[in-house]
């Protein structure tokens, strides 16, 4: 049995000094099972590459001028790093021992795999799976694997799944044929767009539930673990980027195809934006996409010639997979029901005309 490849752990870093004081002492733990750990640090104020320095000083530090974002941070530790396997985490993950060979050995073992991804638990409750792997759903959202299920119900497979969720994976970076992630996005989204971009080039997608990793509260301000709720920016971040990925990803005849349920979602979620009060976000990001449609054209046009695989074997259908949190009223949730059920008959008219 051969040794598994070099690994470079990179840790992407926002004024993440809470999470840091937690992730770092469980990082250096099993720091023997990397080449080098890097820190990407997107312009924090709050001193945590101080800390690092002084606390953790055989981490290397990748200092950013500002904070485009994960993505942007993701794409600047693929520059960085030395090896060709880059395991990405965010700053409030804590990944288990063993983690980065089960890794690796499952990416040497799927020469068309580009990313293999964790099982991620909650820190709070390590009993239960956030998730574990993602598919496409055909509106522009993410359906999350065994989602909130017991671990040990959740089964050990490693298995090819259509999305990258970005808590936690390991990237083959000469597999990637170009692709990196997309700034535009800031944050969240970006992940879903990398996974599915990879996915329409013909690269694999792994999920690897034999290695673990322990996820924390998320990024402060936003959220939902660590708010307790939506904030307006998450809404208007959500709703930009979804809309971002959809023109940029489908074809012409998908968006054709999907016409009536894409626009019925697009009147229900303009109904909740008002309901919700976040109308000034609905609309701003209606206007980031005008403002910056020659640049969303442009990248169009490159990722459909690029493409080998068609969106009926990417795409998913089934109830809209929402958080509960955007339906807290009984009219919110009746609403739900009824558009969950147009969703999935749909479907199943339309997906083999894809």
């Amino acid at each position: 049995m051969t040794d598994p490849a070099p690994v470079t752990l990179c840790i992407v870093n926002y004024n993440g000094l809470r999470h840091l004081e937690r992730t770092l002492p469980a990082v250096r733990a099993i720091a023997d099972e990397f080449v080098e750990i890097l820190l990407v640090d997107n312009a924090s104020t709050d001193g945590s590459p101080a800390y690092v320095e002084k606390h953790f000083p055989e981490l290397r530090i990748v200092r950013l001028d500002r904070n485009d974002g994960p993505g942007a941070a993701r794409n600047a530790g693929l520059a960085a790093a030395r090896t060709d396997l880059v395991f990405f985490v965010d700053n409030d993950v804590m990944p288990e021992p063993g983690c980065a060979a089960r890794l690796a050995a499952a990416l040497a073992a799927n020469p068309r795999a580009a990313v293999a991804a964790l099982r991620i638990l909650y820190a709070h409750e390590p009993d239960i799976v956030q998730y574990d792997g993602a598919d496409n759903h055909y509106l522009g959202l993410m359906i999350l694997h065994h989602k909130d299920v017991p671990k040990d119900e959740a089964g050990a497979e490693v298995r090819a799944v259509d999305g990258v969720v970005s808590a936690a994976f390991v990237v083959a970076r000469s597999r990637l044929a170009g692709e990196a992630f997309d700034p535009n996005f800031f944050i969240y989204v970006e992940d879903h767009d990398f996974g599915l971009r990879l996915r329409l080039i013909g690269a694999e997608i792994l999920s690897v539930p034999a290695a673990v990793c322990l996820h924390g509260d998320g990024s402060d301000g936003l959220s939902v673990r660590a708010v307790g709720s939506y904030t307006s920016r998450r809404a208007h971040l959500l709703i930009r980027n979804r809309w971002l990925l959809i023109l940029k990803n489908y074809t012409g005849r998908t968006l054709l195809v999907l016409s009536p349920p894409l626009l019925a979602f697009e009147v229900a979620q303009l109904l909740i934006a008002i309901k919700k009060g976040w109308l000034p976000e609905w609309w701003a990001a209606l206007r980031w996409l005008v403002a910056h449609r020659r640049e969303v054209l442009a990248e169009r046009r490159r990722i459909q010639a690029r493409r080998r695989v068609p969106d009926r074997a990417i795409l998913r259908g089934g109830a809209v997979p929402f958080r509960a949190e955007l339906t807290t009223s009984p009219a919110e949730r009746l609403l739900r029901r009824l558009f969950d059920g147009f969703a999935i008959a749909y479907w199943r008219l339309a997906a083999g005309l894809l």
